[in-house]
């Protein structure tokens, strides 16, 4: 599997993203998928995730209970802190604001939480969001050095599969279409577990010979829930409109629980500042 991170290189790359969106095939992957977009890296998010699974019930009439109280103060503060970021860089998923800071970002009610993501500085998992979805159990924002929204990623529900992965397809191709339909330039890329059969060949004048051929194994194969924990097949998409770009991925992890996740980054959060960088050489 390939390792993809953020690198200085690849934020400067940000900079031309829009005009080599035509024929990016392999620059937005790179971009758009990390290790951490395939499978959960950080152990703590995981073990949280697996008790607030848990205790889910109780945890949605808590929050219900909460947005009742504090739904007035959240959209006074609403309105006076985050009218920059909604004039400048627009709204984000959950009812978040690209380039919020934290405090803003606390200011519309949303509970953050920090969490010691690998390479991705000031990151926080967030609760009582604006406009929360069933379908993710965890949403994890960073915020970066310079204190602005530029990515989210969100872990979808944990499903207790079959062996071709029926349900979490499912959720693939729902999601697949809408993403398509908000960002377009959806592109899909499938690495197929490789498998040796031997095949007799006739050779003729009652001679035979086995020959060993190559194949793949096609996506929702009979064992493709195990492929894909494996690593033996990945499957994920990107999409981008040259201001956002995300990467929705299939994951099964080690209990054999597939989820989706989707990645997004604002590219023109990371656009201006790669430029800031350029105009103080």
């Amino acid at each position: 599997m390939k390792k993809s991170l953020f690198s200085a290189l690849a934020v400067f790359l940000f900079s031309t993203a829009a005009a080599l969106a035509d024929d990016s095939g392999d620059f937005y992957e790179d971009l758009l998928i990390t290790d951490e977009v395939r499978a959960e890296e950080n152990s703590d998010i995981a073990v949280e995730n697996a008790r607030r699974l848990l205790d889910e019930k109780p945890q949605l009439m808590q929050i219900k209970n909460q947005k009742i109280i504090k739904l007035p103060q959240r959209e006074k503060n609403k309105t006076a802190n985050t009218g920059e970021q909604i004039h400048k860089y627009g709204s984000a998923p959950f009812g978040l604001f690209w380039g919020a800071s934290v405090k803003n970002t606390r200011a519309l009610g949303v509970e953050l939480r920090e969490t010691g993501q690998k390479d991705y500085v000031n990151s926080y998992t967030a609760n009582l969001l604006p406009k929360p979805l069933k379908d993710f159990r965890t949403v994890v924002l960073t915020f970066g050095e310079e204190d602005e929204l530029w990515r989210i990623i969100a872990y979808g529900r944990l499903l207790k599969d079959n062996a071709q992965a029926g349900k979490v397809m499912e959720e693939y191709n729902k999601f697949y279409k809408l993403l398509d339909t908000k960002y377009g330039n959806a592109r899909q890329f499938y690495t197929p577990k490789i498998t040796n059969v031997d095949k007799t060949v006739d050779l003729g004048k009652g001679k035979t010979q086995t020959v060993t051929e190559k194949r793949e194994e096609p996506i929702g194969g009979e064992n493709f829930l195990k492929e894909l924990q494996s690593g033996e097949a990945v499957l994920y998409a990107t999409f981008e409109n040259g201001k956002v770009g995300a990467a929705l991925a299939v994951n099964v992890d080690g209990d054999g629980r597939s989820y989706i996740t989707v990645d997004y980054r604002n590219l023109q959060i990371l656009k201006d500042r790669e430029q800031a960088k350029l105009d103080a050489l």
